[in-house]
């Protein structure tokens, strides 16, 4: 007898194996894609810092990074017409998920692409679960982790 292809009890022990492998494998990949959320929305902040003191040199005006109920922008004021110019901002919590929690709401960088705050600030990035990361941005704007 010319016996093609699999018999039925075979295709359900391949069944099986896959499905308790992806049983195994599906609350690593869960945590793994919470983790990204929380380094992207912090990768996020320490980018908006870093343009906030670009923007400040390139601009020669003082600019504003502002972080507020899980929003941050930075907003730049020309010292001539008074224009207030907000940019870069960014919903954390609609692109990430995730909350933030400053120690100060606020950070200013002088025409020198130096900060003005006199010690550093910590900013809380986290999610539900546990999952959490901390940016500390140095007195003078440099991001110490």
């Amino acid at each position: 007898m010319d016996r093609r292809g699999f018999s039925l009890i075979e295709l359900l022990i391949v069944i099986v194996i896959l499905g308790a492998l992806a049983a195994f494998g599906f609350p690593r990949m869960r945590q793994g894609m919470e983790a990204r959320r929380v380094s992207g929305a912090r990768i996020a902040i320490t980018g908006t810092n870093a343009k906030a003191r670009a923007l400040a040199v390139q601009r020669s005006r003082t600019v504003k990074f502002v972080v507020s109920s899980n929003v941050i922008k930075l907003v730049s004021t020309d010292p001539v017409t008074g224009a207030v110019t907000v940019t870069d901002e960014r919903n954390l919590y609609d692109v990430f998920g995730v909350t933030v929690t400053p120690s100060r709401d606020t950070m200013y960088y002088d025409p020198r692409g130096l900060g003005l705050q006199n010690s550093t600030t910590d900013i809380v990035v986290s999610r539900p679960g546990g999952f959490a990361d901390t940016v500390f941005i140095s007195s003078l704007g440099g991001i110490l982790q």
